[in-house]
């Protein structure tokens, strides 16, 4: 394997880790799991209506994973169900008065820590990164299809 591409493969890798494990900190010191944090994002900062599987399809997780975790919610009375009229089984994951001032006192300030580290980040450098990490991935799932 070619030394020069291996390293910015590891670079690459690292870096996401580096990421994940910012999530995992903030995670923690919300005393929330790793995986509620993207659904508390959506939940709490999209004006879009969810389903569980909206939410594993959107985030790239397992249907067992976000179901075990709106179950919790639900538990928690901090979500509810709402059956979608018209369908035979879709329900729309709502958040409950509870579960909005839940989110929004102990979770709310990762999304705003985002949202600062992003307004102080260069847009151009932003629009390069997503854009290279887009075409990395694309060609990434290519690779690995063909096997």
């Amino acid at each position: 394997m070619n030394t020069e591409i291996k390293n910015r493969i590891d670079t690459v890798n690292q870096r996401i880790n580096e990421l994940n494990s910012l999530y995992h900190t903030a995670a923690i010191k919300s005393g929330i799991s790793d995986g509620e944090i993207s659904i508390w994002s959506l939940l709490l900062c999209s004006q879009d209506e969810y389903s569980q599987q909206d939410l594993a399809d959107i985030l790239y997780l397992p249907k067992q994973t976000v179901n075990s975790i709106i179950s919790n919610f639900v538990k928690k009375k901090f979500v509810f169900l709402e059956h979608v009229p018209g369908t035979r089984n879709r329900k729309v994951v709502r958040l409950t008065k509870e579960g909005r001032e839940y989110g929004e006192s102990r979770v709310m300030w990762i999304f705003q820590a985002e949202e600062k580290a992003m307004e102080e980040t260069d847009p151009e450098e932003i629009n390069a990164y997503i854009s290279m990490l887009g075409k990395y991935i694309g060609r990434l799932k290519e690779e690995i299809e063909k096997k």
